[in-house]
């Protein structure tokens, strides 16, 4: 009796850690995914004003209550589509690079 009462107790402790590790992984990933889709949003405001871009993306910011960086690179766009960026002439673009809680989202927004 005391056997069994020993082993269960193992067994017991053993699906109580991986329940704090399952609740943990959860908790983390819902954070994740918070960051992540207020970044995306973030950058389709950006997409939807690139004139407004050095104004909304100009350095420190907070997202889903952390904070982070917004750089956008003013570049210029050659006649086969590549970039120069930075550019010194008329911006026809921006390279714009969002971080946020160590992730990192980059693209490039075009100005109509």
């Amino acid at each position: 009796m005391l056997l069994a009462l020993g082993l269960l107790t193992v067994v017991v402790l053993a699906f109580t850690a991986l329940q704090v590790t399952s609740l943990r992984g959860g908790r983390q990933g819902r954070e994740l995914q918070a960051v992540v889709r207020e970044m995306e949003n973030f950058m389709e405001r950006l997409r939807q004003d690139p004139q407004g871009i050095p104004t909304l993306c100009n350095g420190a910011l907070t997202l889903a209550g952390k904070g982070g960086t917004c750089a956008a690179t003013p570049c210029a766009v050659a006649q086969d589509g590549s970039l120069a960026c930075p550019t010194s002439g008329d911006a026809r673009a921006y390279r714009v690079v969002l971080e946020v809680g160590g992730k990192r989202l980059e693209t490039v927004v075009y100005r109509p």
